[in-house]
Order: C-alpha cells, then structure tokens, then sequence
C-alpha cells in the first residue's frame, strides 16, 4: 500500500499555462486534464462541455485526488469548492488519505477546512492519521492532532493504533505527541503485542522509554506469547535490555516454545544480556517445551564464556533433552573441545546414554574423535557399555578402521576380553577386524599368520583377564575352585601371574 499508481491511456498533449487560457485550448479529452495538474498547471474549464467533478482516472482519482496526492496546493485551493473532498479512488483513498500520507500538512489543512472527514478510512481500515504516522510525517501528525483526529483509532484488520506504528517503525519524534495527544499506551495489536512489545523488537531505545515512562506494562505478552524483555534479547539489544530489567520485569515468563529470556541469550550466545538476566534472578535449569535445558542451548551456542558462566550457577550438566543427549554429548557431536573440557571439570555422569543408547565415549568413538576419547577414557568411562545394537567401543573403533582409537581402548590389558564380546548380531570386534583385508590388531601386537598365533599374543592378557573378571564377581561363593589345562611348556605359571595381576587390578 505504500507505492500507488495510476495506469493512464497514452496519446499525443497539449499544455498551456494559466497565462495562455482561452476557450481555443482547453484539453480536448479527460488524460489530458491529468497530466495537466501531474505537471503542476491549473486545467481552465469550459463549463458548457466539461464537469470536473465527474472526471476520473484509470485509478479511480478525481482531479482533487491527484492534487492532493502530488502536492500541489494551489490546485487543490481552487479544486476544492468544485470536486467532493469524500470521493475515492478504487483503493477506497480520499484527498485527505492522499495528503496525509505523502505529507502535505498544508493540504491537509486546506482539506479539513473544506470539510474533509478525518476519521475516513481506506479500504484496510487505515485512516490519514496511521498513514501519517507510518510514514513519519510529524508536521501532518501535528495538523491532524489539532483537528482533533482519533489517537487512539484501531486498524480493523490487524489492530495497530497510530502509537504502534510509530513506536514499531522508530520514529521518535511523533510518539510523545501521540502520548501527550491521550495515546493509550498498553493498547495491543490483534496478536496482544502492545507499542512497548513493538518498540523493543526493533531495539528503540528512546521511544521504549518514553513508553515506560508513560506506565507501559513489562510483562505484557504479544505473538508467540513473547514479552518486550525476550523480543529485546533476541535481538541482542543490551541498551534496551538493560532499561527494561531496571524497572524490574518478570524475567522468568517463557513463550510458547517455553523459552526465558535466558534460554533466548543461551541459544544465541549473548553473554552479556545472558549475565544481565542472571544478576535479576532468572532460574537457571529451566527447559522448554522440547526438553532443552538453558545449559544445552548455550552448548550449542559454541560460547564457552556463557557455558562456563551458567556451570558457575549450578546448571544442571547431567540434565537430557527430547532424544536424551546431554551438554556433554551435544558438545561432542559439535566437536567444541573446549566445552568439553569445560563440562568434564564438573564430573558428569558418563554413562548417560541418548536414545541411541551412546554414552559420551561411544559419541566420541563414532565422530572419530581421538583426543576427547581419549580423555574420556582416562577420566574412567566404561569401555563395555554398548549402544541399541550391542556394539561396544571396540567395536566402534575396529569397524571404523581406527588404528589409533583401537590403541587407547586397549591400553588397559583388562580391556582385551572385549575383543571377544559379541553384538546383537553375533559379531566380535575381533571378528569385525579379521573381516578386514588389513586387520588393525596385528599391527598393535605384531605380526601373526594365524589364530593360534594371535591367542598365543592375546591369549595371556585376554583370557586372564577373562578369568580374572570371573573370579572377581562379587555374587561368586567361596571357597572357588579354577581348573587350567595346559600342555607341557605350555606356560600356564605366567598365565597364573597374569591371572593374579588382573585380579588385583579389577579389585582396585
């Protein structure tokens, strides 16, 4: 609605100024009226062949209505005892509508005068007041005011107020007079957004505190039941912000999605509003209606300063989204190593599975990621836990032709009995390896032309730790009796020795 044309027939013109009027050179047809007064020049009637006030465009316009639309006053002054300043184009705008709009205070005066009606609306329901003030034209709006136009008119269609729409687009200079005009400042749109709402959306500082000043209500809610504080967050307008937490809102109100004020910082990583809203009490473990934890989202954020900020005020780190992740799978899976580090230092639980039945290690594992499996792997993450499909760690890292993963998995001979421990689908991370035309275990415990020579490798450190793990089964009754068949020279002593290690070190 903001560019309006009007479609004309072409043909040949003539023009003549006031000066050259005579009945020889009146315009022989309605076009040539138009452009006349398009270009500025007063038409001169003959009024034995011409009715001015029937003549109208392609647009619906009367001569009056173009006037006003162009901004020529002095065709308006001597249109306006001729033409009915309440005719309309096709679009349903009046002379008036035309004037206010394009901000032609002088003619609109000179329209009101003429008796213009002020409160005539377009076909959408906007009257020249709300085209006035959408178009930021103050001198109309104070000429309007002094005609005593509606300040507080509703759009029929989407309930804007003249104060919304000045306050929305940011024009500073005409909110005071439409407030000191008797503008109802906590009017709301046809979505519940008030002019405050509005304001902070668009991060207009200036006018949000004139708003306040004028007794805005904080909390109020508009589309997607967000308040003026969440509006201001996400568009990381701290100045506005900060004048909105000054006057001590509720800063724990969540929209539709269930999302604080601090939930919208932490999922757009904004620090400082995410500090702000902390010092004025906003809780710190709330979750929204998909299950995200405020933690999580800042997680995703990537913004270690703000995961370290909300870990400091004892946000949850164990806490599960929808699909069961927790930070420190969702930091993995983001490969940010650092908020790893950062989550690890407040000892979550590990073994905390997704709905994929992972654990953070078995995450680590399938994104191929060396260093912070490693990590977990000190920090005393459990190598058995299996996924949904019964695949171990080992056999994540044999499947993934992981050499180097392989190795920090069996760092612990303990840990080599896994090898033998098969998946849903019967398969080993042994067998998985052996499948391969270029197994990984030969080259972790060299060369080997077959099984027996792999068990002669293994087989001390495996199937001791196997025994060992037996023995050391606490539901085991005493005392217990273990019988070793072994060739001669078959070195059952040092399979014992070995037996006897793990055992101590299963016992630790």
């Amino acid at each position: 609605m903001e560019q309006r044309s009007i479609h004309r027939d072409h043909g040949d013109l003539h023009f003549f100024s006031n000066e050259e009027s005579s009945s020889s050179n009146i315009p022989s047809n309605v076009y040539e009226y138009f452009q006349l007064v398009e270009d500025g020049k007063f038409p001169f009637f003959n009024n034995t062949q011409v009715h001015v006030s029937a003549m109208k465009n392609s647009a619906g316009e009367t001569l009056l209505n173009a006037a006003a639309r162009l901004g020529h006053h002095e065709i308006v002054e001597r249109l306006v005892g001729d033409i009915d300043v309440e005719e309309t184009d096709y679009d349903g705008w009046t002379a008036l509508l035309n004037a206010s709009h394009h901000g032609f205070a002088d003619i609109v005066r000179t329209l009101l005068n003429a008796g213009a009606s002020i409160e005539n609306p377009d076909l959408m329901g906007w009257t020249s007041l709300m085209w006035a003030c959408y178009k930021n034209r103050p001198e109309v709006v104070d000429v309007l005011i002094e005609f005593k136009a509606h300040v507080n008119i509703v759009g029929e269609e989407d309930g804007l107020t003249p104060l919304i729409i000045a306050s929305g687009r940011g024009f500073v200079e005409l909110v005071p007079k439409l407030l000191e005009a008797g503008a109802q400042v906590n009017t709301s749109d046809k979505f519940g957004s008030t002019a405050l709402i509005w304001a902070a959306r668009k991060g207009h500082l200036q006018i949000v505190q004139y708003l306040l000043n004028s007794g805005a209500e904080l909390d109020a809610v508009g589309m997607q039941a967000s308040s003026a504080l969440m509006l201001a967050t996400r568009g990381n307008y701290i100045p506005v912000v900060e004048a909105l937490l000054a006057r001590e809102p509720n800063v724990n109100i969540v929209d539709y999605n269930g999302l604080s004020a601090l939930g919208i910082a932490a999922r757009e990583g904004y620090t400082e509003i995410a500090a702000s809203l902390l010092q004025s009490g906003a809780f710190v473990n709330t979750v929204d209606r998909f299950g995200n934890s405020i933690l999580a989202n800042a997680v995703r954020s990537g913004n270690i300063n703000l995961v370290r900020m909300l870990l400091e005020r004892h946000a949850d780190v164990n806490a599960k989204d929808s699909e069961g992740r927790t930070p420190l799978h969702l930091a993995i899976d983001k490969n940010y190593s650092d908020i790893v580090l950062a989550l690890l230092e407040k000892k979550p639980n590990l073994e905390l599975k997704n709905r994929d039945g992972d654990t953070a290690l078995l995450r680590a594992i399938k994104n191929r990621d060396v260093q912070v499996s490693q990590l977990l792997v000190s920090m005393g993450a459990k190598l058995s836990t299996t996924d949904n499909a019964g695949d171990n760690a080992l056999h994540l890292a044999l499947r993934a032709r992981s050499r180097r993963l392989t190795q920090i998995l069996l760092v612990n001979p303990s840990d080599s009995k896994l090898l033998y421990r098969p998946n849903k689908l019967g398969e080993t991370p042994y067998s998985i390896d052996q499948e391969s035309p270029q197994p990984i275990l030969p080259t972790i415990f060299g060369p080997f032309g077959t099984e027996v020579d792999l068990k002669s490798l293994l087989g001390f450190d495996s199937y001791g730790d196997v025994i060992a793990d037996v023995v050391c089964e606490p539901n085991l009754s005493l005392p217990l009796t273990i019988g070793l068949y072994a060739k001669w020279g078959s070195g059952k002593s040092i399979l014992l020795s070995r037996i006897r290690n793990s055992m101590k070190s299963f016992s630790r």
